[in-house]
């Protein structure tokens, strides 16, 4: 279990508020049309479904799915990131089916500088409805109402359009582009980096 951070104030000790403690809040968040909840083992088959999608994948750094057990995989990796506090990943689960039809969350924390990343998909069937927006305002309330996180990055390749589109409607910034910053799918690509600070986000709330 991950020991508590103190720091010494004379003759007192105070806690240091680690942005994994977040993890120690109730997760489970709703909307209008969705529940954004854990992802389990249960949720192999919605994940092939979602991860093997080749227009979902597209700018995704990981290639389509080909396997069930490929999709298991991933929602072992999903569940045991949330159990080890290194990724806060919630599967957007539709309230009228039970079905899951993407993922969203953040992870890569950096507890000294108070910030972590921001990543998402969403089965293709499902996009240009709304529904990421949903989950993402409602994930990024909580995100920031729990912890004392000071900035989200995301990171998404130029020619990924809609993404763009969605980040700045949630008040990101685009900060940049990262020249040749990564090898994906066979091939070193440009990155826009968007960030979104706590006093970007307070001011629009």
């Amino acid at each position: 279990m991950r020991k508590a951070i103190f720091v010494r104030l004379g003759r007192k000790k105070k806690r240091i508020i680690m942005l994994t403690d977040i993890f120690e809040k109730d997760t489970l968040l709703e909307t209008s049309r969705l529940r954004l909840r854990k992802i389990t083992t249960a949720d192999t088959q919605d994940i092939f479904e979602i991860f093997s999608d080749r227009q979902v994948m597209k700018y995704y750094d990981l290639l389509p799915f080909e396997s069930i057990q490929r999709a298991r995989e991933q929602a072992e990796f999903f569940e045991k990131s949330f159990e080890d506090k290194t990724m806060l990943r919630w599967g957007l689960e539709l309230k009228e089916s039970c079905k899951l039809i993407g993922t969203c969350g953040i992870f890569n924390f950096n507890e000294s500088a108070l910030k972590a990343e921001l990543g998402y998909e969403l089965g293709s069937a499902y996009q240009s409805a709304g529904f990421m927006s949903e989950a993402l305002s409602a994930a990024l309330e909580f995100i920031f109402k729990n912890c004392g996180i000071n900035r989200i990055e995301a990171y998404v390749e130029p020619q990924n359009v809609s993404s763009q589109k969605l980040l700045e409607k949630l008040g990101f910034t685009k900060e940049g582009t990262l020249r040749q910053y990564e090898r994906c799918r066979g091939e070193l690509i440009e990155i826009c980096i968007y960030g979104l600070l706590r006093n970007d986000y307070t001011s629009r709330t």
